[in-house]
């Protein structure tokens, strides 16, 4: 793929020589460690100072700390990297001689993608020491984490894309920042807000028609959940249920809004990310249409060959 992509050969060449990346680098590493370390003293020091005994199941609640915050992190920096890689050569005035070469839009738009998840993926190799603390006392294994790179690769393709898809839809890198910030905000925060009022709502009727009845009766929204297959938080939740049995907060939601079916709970990484990849596709596909600077003058020089 270095090979074959130019553009994605120089955006790689740029990463590698800017000083920002060793300060992304620096910061990201920097800011899991102290998280990772300071949970680490509040499970075992804190508490033998305490007077309490060490629980060693709590290094589950290790694991879950470090990879959360690194997961938080991954959904604050992509968006800033994609949404800037379009429309920083449009504000550049560069892009107009990127697209008279040889290269395709469709080209174009994956080595931009593809030098952003490099920049991810840099990002989650460096972090492995970091997340390593755990396997000092046990409780993780190697498969556990990677199931947690496959997600964070998953992660920055689906987040990535929609920072491309408004890196070309918009001419300025503000503008495409704030929207592709606030579309990973209603995906995230939307859809759980979405789905806690479909059943409020629900709660609300059935609380209405049985004010008369003696039995309480519990709302239940069914497929209304699936709303979360496109939530990467719900995704990352439903990992560390089925790693660390931590995030029981997806599994609460379950029982109190709706019921599935077994095989959407214990498959719901795999379908929530096969979705999620999907949708990627489709971003991507609109981009290198809107890109494509022919994509409005094929009827003109059909007309002007057949002149």
């Amino acid at each position: 793929m270095l090979h074959f992509n130019p553009v994605y050969q120089k955006e790689l060449r740029t990463t590698a020589r800017s000083l920002r990346t060793y300060i992304i680098i620096f910061a990201f590493n920097g800011l899991l460690s102290l998280f990772g370390l300071f949970a680490l003293y509040l499970t075992f020091e804190y508490q033998q100072n305490l007077g309490k005994n060490v629980q060693y199941s709590a290094i589950l609640e290790i694991y879950s700390i470090i990879t959360g915050v690194e997961f938080f992190l991954l959904m604050l920096v992509v968006p800033a990297v994609t949404a800037g890689a379009i429309s920083g050569e449009k504000e550049r005035q560069t892009l107009e001689i990127l697209l008279t070469t040889r290269l395709t839009s469709g080209s174009i738009i994956r080595g931009k993608l593809l030098a952003s998840i490099s920049m991810m993926l840099i990002l989650a190799f460096s972090s492995l020491p970091v997340i390593a603390l755990v396997f000092s006392i046990g409780g993780i294994t190697l498969r556990d984490l990677g199931e947690f790179m496959v997600l964070i690769l998953e992660t920055a393709i689906y987040l990535g894309s929609i920072g491309i898809f408004f890196s070309v839809l918009l001419k300025k890198s503000t503008s495409a920042t704030v929207a592709a910030y606030g579309t990973v905000l209603l995906l995230s925060l939307g859809t759980f807000g979405g789905v806690w009022g479909i059943h409020f709502l629900t709660q609300m009727h059935l609380d209405h028609m049985a004010a008369d009845a003696t039995a309480v009766m519990q709302a239940d929204i069914g497929n209304w959940m699936l709303l979360l297959f496109v939530n990467p938080i719900a995704t990352f939740l439903s990992i560390l249920k089925g790693q660390a049995g931590t995030g029981r907060s997806l599994a609460d939601m379950y029982g109190r809004f709706g019921n599935l079916s077994p095989g959407l709970n214990e498959h719901w990484f795999l379908l929530s990310a096969g979705i999620q990849i999907a949708i990627s596709i489709l971003l991507l596909l609109l981009s290198a249409r809107i890109l494509n600077p022919l994509k409005g003058n094929k009827g003109k020089f059909k007309n002007n060959k057949i002149n």
